[in-house]
């Protein structure tokens, strides 16, 4: 019995498989490939994830605020709203305080999500 030829074609396996993850590592430490671009201009505000598979994105770019519906093989604008000052890009904490939630202008872009979140109550 000759074990050659499978001792040749296990090791030749192993061989590439070796390549293959010191390949992967060096990509990975080295940062080369996907997700190296670097967005100056890009800011994710805010994420909300609806489903395994399905989340809200509120964007910042080029003096825009842009809501997006992120789906498995779909990104989708909902809404696009220009900033109008500094004040607008703070962050406000409406989390820790309900009244402030509720304060909020109707025709804002915080009160528009946050009616849309909220489930309908009907009497």
């Amino acid at each position: 019995m000759d074990m050659s030829p499978l001792l040749s074609a296990v090791l030749s396996f192993v061989f590439v498989l070796g390549l293959l993850l010191a390949t992967l590592w060096f990509v990975r430490t080295r940062g080369i490939g996907v997700g190296t671009m670097q967005g100056k201009n890009l800011r994710v505000v805010n994420s909300l994830r609806l489903g395994p598979k399905h989340r809200l994105d509120v964007v910042e770019y080029e003096g825009k605020r842009l809501l997006l519906g992120v789906a498995a093989n779909q990104i989708t604008l909902l809404d696009n709203q220009q900033l109008e000052s500094a004040s607008e890009t703070a962050p406000a904490d409406d989390a820790a305080d309900p009244a402030a939630a509720t304060q909020s202008a109707p025709g804002s872009f915080a009160g528009q999500l946050r009616r849309l979140m909220q489930p309908n109550k009907t009497p």
